[in-house]
């Protein structure tokens, strides 16, 4: 007999609660406001289990019906919250493609600027940032964000071995980052 269950833990399991309920304060206007738009909807498909859906890595399972079943109806709720969470006009434009992983990369492609083009956008409107009467709160926590946002896209590539080299190297970051908190408010 076989399991026609999926468990709580699975990314094809969809809670009661789930519904249409997904919540993403901001929506998708365009290329503005794309990475915030995009890690509020990271951080909702993880909290819910379905990040993998829009990555790409669940994907359907066609020798298992129950599986590909339950992952088709993951897949249109997923749809669904997305297309709750852009614009009428971006919404037009991928209402009509059957794949969350799909539409997700349309906007990707659309959408980001590459790492290099943010980057420089972020450090212009930094070097450019005034108080303009904002008070100081307001002021520090838009200087943060976009201090925060640049750091988010200083990557390092991932390291696959070991060496001598580097770990002296990673020693020196973290004693680094020791003495940057202790100068932090």
């Amino acid at each position: 007999m076989t399991n026609t269950t999926i468990e709580v833990t699975s990314p094809l399991y969809l809670h009661p609660s789930d519904g249409n309920n997904f919540l993403v304060i901001e929506k998708l206007q365009g290329s503005a406001n794309y990475r915030s738009w995009k890690r509020l909807m990271d951080i909702g498909l993880a909290s819910k289990r379905k990040l993998g859906f829009v990555t790409g890595v669940v994907r359907r399972d066609d020798k298992d019906a129950v599986k590909g079943e339950a992952w088709d109806t993951c897949n249109s709720m997923i749809i669904s919250w997305i297309l709750g969470s852009v614009n009428e006009s971006i919404k037009k434009s991928v209402m009509f493609v059957s794949n969350a992983h799909q539409i997700w990369m349309q906007l990707e492609k659309r959408f980001s600027l590459t790492n290099g083009s943010r980057k420089y956008k972020l450090n212009k409107e930094l070097y450019e940032a005034k108080q303009q009467g904002k008070q100081v709160s307001e002021y520090y926590t838009m200087m943060k964000c976009h201090c925060e946002e640049l750091d988010s896209l200083n990557t390092l590539p991932p390291i696959t071995s070991v060496t001598a080299e580097i770990t002296s190297f990673v020693e020196a970051l973290t004693q680094q980052q020791d003495e940057h908190k202790l100068f932090q408010f």
